[in-house]
C-alpha cells in the first residue's frame, strides 16, 4: 500500500486515527521544515527613549547612554543569541557606532534608523531630536469644574488639560518646544493614583480619544489630556479628581514638574 506523498506505507501504520492523519494532510509533505538555528526573521525591539537631546548620546530615562538593540529569530520562532547587528540611518547629522551608540548633530527633526542583520532589514524605527527640556508650565488655570449629567453621556468630559516643555537657553540647544519628549499622567481619585486600566470611575484621555497615561510633547511642545468621567458610578454626587502631570529628564523632574490639577465635579442642574 502507498502511503502519503507515494512513499511505502507498513502494515502497522494503515491503522492511523483520523485525527492524525488529518493534520498530516493539512501539513502537506512539500512544506519545508524550519531549521532550529537558522536565521528567519530579526525585531528592532530596543530604543532606550523616543527622543534625542540636540548634541548629545541617545539614553535612557535615566539619563544613562544606552545602545540600540535589536532580536533575531530561527524559524521556530526562538530567539537566536550572540549575534551583531547593523544600526543604519540614511539621515545626514547622525553617527552609530558598532556597539549600537547613535549620537546626533542635528538641530532638529527626525532619524529614521533600521536593523540590519545578513540580509534582513527590520522595520523602520524613528527617534525625535528635540532641545533639552529646562522647564514645564501649565496651560490654562490648574483648577477646573466638570458639570456632569446624568444618565452618562460623552458629554462628561472636561476642557483640555495640557502642560508645556520648553528649553530655555544652552550651549547645543536651541531655544524653543521641547518635542516628541514623554509625558507622564495620573488620575488621582481620593488619594489614590487609579490605574491605567481602571475604568470603574473615570479615564485620562486624547482629544481623539485615545485613553492611556504616557504621552509624547506635540510639535509645539504640549501634551493634552482630558478626563473622562462615568457619572453612573459616582459614589456621590459632589466629588473631584487631581490629575498630574510630570516631566523628568536624566531621572530627575524638570522645572516645575509635577504640575497639577484639580478638577470638581458636580451634576449639571
Amino acid at each position: 500500500m502507498m502511503g502519503l506523498c507515494g512513499r511505502a506505507t507498513p502494515r502497522a501504520v494503515r491503522h492511523w486515527g483520523f485525527a492524525s492523519l488529518s493534520l498530516a494532510l493539512l501539513l502537506g509533505c512539500d512544506t519545508p521544515v524550519a531549521s532550529e538555528g537558522e536565521l528567519t526573521a530579526i525585531e528592532f525591539s530596543g530604543i532606550p527613549f523616543p527622543a534625542v537631546i540636540v548634541g548629545d548620546t541617545l539614553r535612557d530615562s535615566f539619563g544613562v547612554a544606552t545602545p540600540l538593540q535589536a532580536t533575531a529569530y530561527d524559524g521556530r520562532g526562538a530567539v537566536i543569541a550572540g549575534v551583531d547587528f547593523r544600526f543604519l540611518s540614511p539621515d545626514t547629522g547622525v553617527t552609530i557606532g558598532a556597539t549600537g551608540f547613535l549620537t546626533t548633530t542635528r538641530a532638529s527633526g527626525t532619524i529614521r534608523v533600521f536593523a540590519s542583520l545578513g540580509t534582513l532589514q527590520s522595520a523602520r524605527r524613528t527617534i525625535v531630536v528635540t532641545p533639552r527640556p529646562d522647564t514645564v508650565s501649565a496651560m490654562g488655570s490648574t483648577r477646573l469644574t466638570l458639570d456632569y449629567v446624568l444618565p452618562d453621556g460623552a458629554a462628561n468630559l472636561t476642557s483640555d488639560i495640557g502642560v508645556s516643555v520648553r528649553n530655555l537657553s544652552g550651549p547645543t540647544a536651541t531655544p524653543g518646544n521641547v518635542v516628541g519628549w514623554p509625558v507622564r499622567w495620573q488620575l488621582i481619585y481620593r488619594g489614590d493614583t487609579l490605574s491605567p486600566g481602571d475604568t470603574t470611575i473615570a479615564v485620562l484621555q486624547s482629544n481623539a480619544g485615545r485613553r492611556g497615561v504616557v504621552d509624547t510633547t506635540s510639535t509645539s511642545g504640549m501634551s493634552i489630556r482630558r478626563l473622562r468621567v462615568f457619572s453612573n458610578r459616582l459614589p456621590v454626587a459632589t466629588d473631584s479628581f487631581q490629575v498630574v502631570a510630570e516631566v523628568r529628564r536624566h531621572g530627575r523632574p524638570v522645572a516645575g514638574s509635577p504640575i497639577r490639577y484639580w478638577v470638581r465635579i458636580t451634576p449639571k442642574s
